[in-house]
């Protein structure tokens, strides 16, 4: 073999084993490039991962300061609220500090509803117990009476109740001679002879005149002057008393009983009952105290009725007036110089025959 020869062989040996050497380093640096990327790309997704979770965290952080944000919303409207109430309530005690301040109060009969519908409802199982527990509570500050009613479909049946549960008591009773009602017939409408029959049996000291005008008016009814004055002239000729008690205050209402009652001033106590929607009690006390020689006012919870229809059951709302609101309209009735108080309906102040809170609140607030 020739020398040049031998010389390119080893060349190309050489060469071969610089491209082997080559490969080899190549293929470890891409393998450590490969791993150093497989490093990077796992640092990058755990970082990925804390990114999310962060993105989590945050959007948790926004909801609860949104959630917070609604609080405060709320809480500012609920002071705001409160604010208004502290008001309202400051202005009402400053105009029944006025009242007091400037005190009529000639209060000298308190009148307590009592019902008996059934004894799934509205029920005075002993009469008696619940006269005696108002006696308690009134301390003998003023006369307490009765307002007995029963179902008026029935005379007879309410007759018989009346005999069974006040005679031979000395609970005295203010006797409902005509309340109008509902239906297009006046439920009741007592004669004499039916308050005669009464009187023999219970201790009859005043006669009750629901809504005489206003019933009528409601119907477009001629007044019925002639039984009016019939009951009237039953007062004067048996020493009875009469308290005669309208809702309405439109048409002239009050206008007309001064002229009903002319010649009976002495004997009637005419009342503004606060189941009008017509006016607020304190006008209407005021224009009684204004209009007539004996006034009162029949103070019902029936007025948290009146200022909330439509309801589909206008009872429930009886239940629901604020004993607050009740007692600031008999304290304006006291203090602007109502003689007499009628209190109704006898379930917002009793269950089954025992005194609620009501009372005993309302008791406290007329010492």
């Amino acid at each position: 073999m020739s020398k040049k020869k031998v010389v390119n062989r080893n060349v190309v040996i050489a060469s071969v084993i610089m491209c082997i050497v080559l490969a080899a380093g190549l293929t470890g640096a891409i393998a450590n490039y490969t791993s150093i990327i497989s490093g990077k790309d796992s640092i990058i997704a755990s970082k990925d991962f804390e990114i999310s979770d962060l993105q989590n965290q945050i959007a948790f952080d926004n909801s609860a300061i949104n959630s917070l944000n609604s609080q405060i919303a709320d809480l500012q409207s609920q002071v705001v609220s409160a604010n208004s109430q502290i008001m309202t309530l400051q202005s009402q005690v400053i105009d029944l500090t006025a009242i007091i301040n400037m005190s009529k109060s000639k209060l000298k009969t308190l009148v307590f509803h009592v019902q008996e519908m059934g004894e799934d409802w509205c029920h005075t199982p002993d009469i008696n117990h619940i006269y005696q527990q108002i006696l308690k509570l009134s301390q003998n500050r003023c006369r307490i009476l009765l307002l007995p009613q029963h179902n008026y479909e029935n005379w007879t049946k309410q007759f018989a109740w009346l005999a069974d549960n006040f005679a031979n008591t000395s609970i005295p009773i203010m006797l409902d001679v005509f309340g109008g009602g509902p239906g297009e017939t006046p439920t009741p409408m007592l004669s004499t002879d039916d308050i005669l029959m009464t009187m023999a049996v219970c201790d009859v000291e005043w006669l009750r005149l629901a809504e005489v005008v206003s019933w009528h008016i409601d119907r477009n009814l001629p007044f019925p002057t002639e039984y009016v004055t019939t009951i009237l002239n039953f007062c004067r000729e048996h020493n009875l008393k009469a308290f005669w008690t309208e809702y309405k205050v439109g048409d002239d209402v009050f206008q007309k009983i001064q002229t009903y009652i002319m010649g009976f001033e002495d004997i009637v106590t005419v009342s503004f009952s606060t189941n009008s929607g017509d006016l607020e009690p304190a006008d209407g006390f005021t224009i009684m105290s204004k209009m007539f020689q004996h006034w009162g006012g029949s103070v019902q919870s029936w007025y948290w009725e009146t200022y909330h229809r439509p309801n589909d059951d206008p009872f429930a709302l009886t239940y629901q007036m604020p004993i607050s609101l009740l007692i600031e309209h008999s304290l304006l009735a006291k203090y602007i110089g109502a003689e007499v108080i009628q209190f109704e309906p006898y379930w917002y102040f009793f269950d089954n025959g025992e005194a609620k809170d009501s009372l005993r609140l309302l008791e406290i607030m007329l010492a």
